[in-house]
C-alpha cells in the first residue's frame, strides 16, 4: 500500500517537473532572441552598407590621387625642360604635357610664367600647339593674356597649327590677333588650302567680308583657279 502511494506521488510530481523545465527553456529562448535583436540593431546603426563603404573609400582614394598625380606630372615636365636628354623632353611634351593640360591647365600656364628665355619659348609653343587643338577658346584666352612679341608669336604658332587641320580657323585666329598678313604667311596658307580643296576654300571665301584683308586672300585663290586645268575650274 505504501509503495502504491509512493508511485502515485511520483507520477503526479513528474508532469510538474517537466512543465517547469519547459517554461525555463522558453524563457531562455526569449532572452536569447531579444539579445540577438539588440546586437543586430546596434550593428546596423554603426556600420555603413558594404557598397556605400566601398564607394566612400574609393572616392577618397581618387581625390587624394589626383593632386599627387598632377604634381608629379608638373615635376616631370619641369625636369624635362632643363634636361639635356632629348628623349626625356620628347616624352614630357608628347605625353606629360597633354595629360596636364587635360586635368589642370592652370598649372601649365603658371609653369610657363615661371620660365625665361629659350625654355619659356619652347614650352609656350608646345602648349599652344596642343591646346589650340584641344580647346581653342581657352587657348585664345590665354594667348590674349600674353603681351607684346610673345602674344604675337603665340598667335603665329596657333595659326600655323590650325592651318594643317582647320584652315578657316587659322584665318580666324590671324584676323583676331592681327598676324599673318605682313609677311604673306596667311596668303600662303589660303593658297595651299585652295590647291588642296578648291571647292571648300571657295565656299569659305563667299562668307567673308569684302575688305582689304580679304582681297589679299581672294587674289591667291583666284591665282589657283587660273592655274587649274579646265575640268577643275567649275
Amino acid at each position: 500500500m505504501a509503495e502504491q502511494q509512493r508511485n502515485g506521488g511520483q507520477r503526479k510530481t513528474l508532469p510538474v517537473l517537466l512543465a517547469t523545465i519547459a517554461g525555463a527553456a522558453a524563457l531562455v529562448l526569449v532572452f536569447t532572441r531579444d539579445s540577438e535583436k539588440s546586437v543586430a540593431s546596434a550593428t546596423s546603426g554603426t556600420m555603413l552598407p558594404a557598397s556605400q563603404s566601398t564607394q566612400t573609400s574609393g572616392d577618397t582614394a581618387v581625390r587624394s590621387e589626383l593632386p599627387t598625380s598632377n604634381q608629379q606630372r608638373l615635376l616631370d615636365l619641369e625636369r624635362a625642360l632643363v634636361s639635356n636628354n632629348p628623349r626625356q623632353r620628347e616624352l614630357a611634351f608628347n605625353v606629360t604635357l597633354p595629360e596636364l593640360l587635360d586635368s589642370d591647365a592652370r598649372r601649365v600656364t603658371e609653369l610657363v610664367a615661371r620660365q625665361e628665355g629659350e625654355i619659356r619659348d619652347a614650352l609656350r609653343d608646345q602648349v599652344i600647339r596642343q591646346w589650340i587643338r584641344k580647346d581653342r577658346d581657352a587657348a585664345k584666352i590665354w594667348m590674349g593674356s600674353l603681351e607684346g612679341e610673345e602674344r604675337k608669336a603665340s598667335a603665329v604658332t596657333a595659326m600655323r597649327t590650325l592651318a594643317a587641320i582647320e584652315p578657316a580657323q587659322a584665318v580666324a585666329v590671324a584676323n583676331e590677333f592681327g598676324v599673318g598678313y605682313d609677311d604673306g604667311s596667311l596668303e600662303h596658307i589660303v593658297q595651299t588650302w585652295a590647291t588642296e580643296n578648291f571647292a571648300e576654300c571657295a565656299r569659305w571665301l563667299e562668307t567673308q567680308p569684302d575688305n582689304a584683308r580679304t582681297a589679299q586672300l581672294r587674289a591667291r585663290i583666284e591665282q589657283v583657279r587660273a592655274q587649274a586645268v579646265p575640268d577643275q575650274r567649275d
